[in-house]
């Protein structure tokens, strides 16, 4: 495996060969670079098959690289300080990362897992959707979601609900799909927790674009747009009633 690392922190490309060196001898690092410009030259001119990125450098960022450079043909793992918004960018586009100062098992561990994807659209699907999360808000933005047989990129306005099915949460989309995903139902809380979803039970999540009312009877049900039936958890009731005000 030939790799590239592009980042403007000459410390941290000196610790990234250091680990490197130890514990993926076989890997040749074919060039280093410290910005946005200078890497997507470096690529062009190594082909590597996979890069190292950082997300800030001084003239713009890895998501400004990959807008620019167009089509992957390589694995990528971006190396990042604690940028809660990177974080969740990459979450949403379930794109590998690790963290500054760079922690030898997860890099390990983000490696290892790149050299088993191989399927270029799959990367393909996850970066246009980086890229296109970065232009649009809230409810337009899109996540990718990968079963044991496809990757889905659904827009977060399509969701209607997430329901949890022990260590896997189901996904009930507007046009009747159900996409069963191996994560949990908190993950997708904690990632949806800025956009209009709301957790109105222990095992469920709701969209509120799709909600449509809310029944105070009989412990309390929100019923939503596609005809479905939830319970609310009491201690939920005020909150969501908060949060329907909001809309």
């Amino acid at each position: 495996m030939r790799a590239v690392l592009i980042d403007d922190e000459l410390a941290v490309v000196e610790n990234l060969k250091t680990l490197l060196s130890i514990y993926f001898p076989e890997l040749e690092i074919v060039g280093v670079a410290h910005g946005v410009h200078e890497g997507i030259a470096c690529i062009r001119k190594h082909q590597p098959d996979l890069v190292l990125l950082d997300v800030e450098m001084q003239d713009g960022t890895g998501f400004d690289l990959l807008a620019i450079y167009g089509e992957l043909d390589f694995q990528l793992i971006f190396v990042t300080g604690h940028n809660a918004f990177a974080i969740k960018a990459f979450k949403y586009s379930a794109l590998d990362y690790v963290l500054k100062p760079v922690d030898p098992d997860d890099l390990v561990t983000a490696i290892n897992k790149a050299k088993t994807i191989t399927d270029r659209t799959e990367i393909g699907i996850k970066v246009s959707s980086l890229v296109q999360n970065q232009e649009v808000q809230n409810q337009d933005k899109k996540i990718v979601l990968k079963d044991a047989d496809n990757v889905y990129l659904v827009a977060l306005r399509d969701i209607v609900r997430c329901e949890s099915d022990a260590n896997y949460t189901q996904f009930y989309l507007v046009d009747g799909r159900r996409l069963i995903i191996s994560k949990t139902l908190k993950e997708y809380d904690a990632m949806f927790r800025e956009q209009l979803f709301f957790r109105a039970h222990q095992s469920h999540l709701i969209n509120l674009m799709h909600f449509d009312r809310y029944e105070k009877k009989e412990g309390g049900t929100v019923y939503m747009k596609d005809g479905s039936a939830l319970p609310v958890a009491v201690r939920k009731k005020d909150q969501l009633l908060a949060a329907l005000s909001q809309l």
